[in-house]
């Protein structure tokens, strides 16, 4: 491979790490169980309040499906809460709301357009792969870095 090869493609990979690493991860986690009234009003607001928002920006998860339990799990212990017993349980930025009522949907307005005008870390971000998720792109690149000076070296 030619010394201006290597280099291009590091720069070609440099060029690209930030937009590899930008987050796609849901703005509003939501764990809700089917037939739930609470959780029913619960989605009813929340899509009201992200009318500006795409869809994407919310990511349900029926509580009785195991997957979604173990992800709940992980979040609380993110959140450092304990697995509450009730749904709908939402997690917006920095706040975890459980249940439906006046003072949670004071709390996600709040959170939500917070997020909204300011931005905010996914719910996901929390969890330790999310972390390790980001990093890889840097971690690509630095091993690419160290590959191009080593074959500089050797050559």
């Amino acid at each position: 491979m030619k010394p201006t090869t290597i280099i291009t493609l590091c720069l070609v990979l440099f060029a690209f790490v930030p937009s590899l690493s930008a987050a796609t991860d849901p703005l509003v986690v939501v764990f809700y169980e089917e037939g739930c009234p609470s959780c029913q009003e619960m989605d009813e607001l929340l899509v009201g309040m992200m009318m500006e928002a795409q869809e994407t920006d919310i990511v349900r998860y029926e509580i009785t499906e195991s997957d979604s339990m173990a992800l709940l799990v992980s979040l609380c212990k993110a959140y450092d809460m304990d697995v509450p017993a009730i749904v709908p349980i939402v997690f917006v930025s920095d706040d975890a709301v459980v249940g439906m009522g006046r003072t949670q949907e004071f709390t996600l307005r709040n959170a939500i357009g917070d997020c909204l005008s300011t931005g905010c870390e996914s719910p996901i971000a929390r969890l330790p792969i999310s972390q390790l998720r980001a990093d890889l792109p840097r971690l690509a690149l630095l091993l690419a870095l160290i590959f191009a000076v080593t074959w500089f070296q050797l050559h």
